[in-house]
């Protein structure tokens, strides 16, 4: 590596690490709400909350990285032109490309970091904040219920205990299920004591109570059943799907299994949509060299103290990815076999516009 390369290297990776910094915590800020929406009463541990924001971190990581990429040689080159030194190299005879041949390689490591943490991390990360949300949220269910009232959280069921002591135990426990309308049941108890289940749901064990029938198999009788230790199962699944909504079922999938899955479902929207998130585990990172051709072709095709249309282009480029990605999504809706472009158009776009600015660059307008 020669001197030059040293030189633009050392420009490029001091903004970058400010910028991946920047962008990253401005990208979970505005992610944060799902997150708070999800957790927010849950009683976290500090254990918790360390999981639950490394786990949600490689999602907006694969984001972020390029992002920051674009903002870095901005500012790098950016200051190289304004300092004149970019006028000083071309004068000497170095071309736009090899200027821009230091970021170009940064993108393209970039890209390569970004491919296994798209195909493994967020995968693995989203399972592994599912799994946490829903431990954290059965755990905040089963101590929720209040003393000395109806609680009617439950789907089709109400809980009534005189008293919760501080581990949950519950005394006097009275509960009415009506999940079964044509045969509702009262179910009473001295003890019991809400724990979540290994099915993702909660159990109720109670000592020392009865099962009331309001009506019995005849029609005409009344049933009771006298027990000294029950278990009864129940189906917390609505509050559960209302916390983790935003992690969808194809954030979760391992990519492995997306094409195959896709596969075996024929030609239904679903299987569209498990290709599109397939494909674009791959062309978002690729975003990195992408996004690195392209602020390398916005600063050394513009007047060299035009940092704020530097500046506007960069943002325009930013928004017309965005652009391109969901006219993307739009292409799948409406067609079968548009999912491998939907993803890798917008890339192919930008980067022949990137291609197209630094070969002009340099030139007499």
């Amino acid at each position: 590596m020669g001197r030059l390369d040293r030189y633009l290297l050392r420009a490029t990776l001091a903004p970058l690490g400010f910028a991946i910094g920047f962008v990253v915590v401005t990208v979970f800020l505005f992610q944060a709400q799902r997150l708070v929406g999800a957790a927010i009463g849950l009683g976290l541990t500090a254990g918790d909350a360390l999981v639950i924001f490394v786990s949600a971190l490689p999602p907006f990581l694969v984001l972020a990285i390029p992002l920051a990429l674009l903002m870095a040689v901005i500012v790098a080159l950016g200051r190289l032109s304004t300092d004149r030194e970019v006028v000083a190299l071309l004068a000497a005879g170095a071309s736009p490309w090899r200027i821009a041949r230091i970021p170009i390689a940064v993108g393209a490591l970039v890209t390569a970091l970004s491919l296994p943490l798209a195909h493994l991390g967020e995968p693995l990360g989203q399972a592994t904040l599912y799994d946490r949300l829903v431990d954290v949220g059965l755990r905040n269910i089963s101590r929720a219920v209040r003393p000395g009232v109806f609680n009617e959280d439950f789907s089709s069921m109400a809980i009534y205990a005189r008293t919760r002591a501080d581990d949950g135990k519950l005394s006097s426990v009275l509960l009415y299920d009506e999940r079964d309308p044509a045969r509702p049941i009262v179910v009473t108890a001295a003890r019991g004591a809400l724990a979540p289940s290994a099915s993702r749901g909660l159990v109720l064990d109670l000592d020392q109570g009865e099962i009331h029938l309001g009506r019995g198999a005849a029609g005409d009788s009344y049933e009771r059943v006298q027990f000294e230790h029950a278990q009864l199962g129940i189906d917390v699944e609505r509050d559960l799907v209302e916390r983790t909504r935003f992690l969808s079922e194809l954030s979760r999938m391992p990519s492995g299994a997306m094409l195959p899955a896709a596969a075996a479902r024929g030609d239904t929207m679903w299987s569209r949509r498990v290709e599109k998130s397939f494909w674009r585990r791959s062309a978002v990172p690729a975003m990195g060299l992408v996004f690195a051709l392209v602020g390398a072709a916005i600063v050394l095709s513009t007047p060299s103290k035009a940092r704020a249309r530097q500046a506007v282009l960069a943002l325009l480029a930013v928004v017309g990815y965005y652009v391109l990605l969901r006219v993307g999504d739009i292409a799948v809706l409406k067609s079968a076999n548009a999912a491998f472009w939907a993803a890798w158009v917008p890339n192919a776009v930008m980067l022949a516009i990137g291609v197209f600015g630094l070969s002009r660059a340099g030139k007499p307008s």
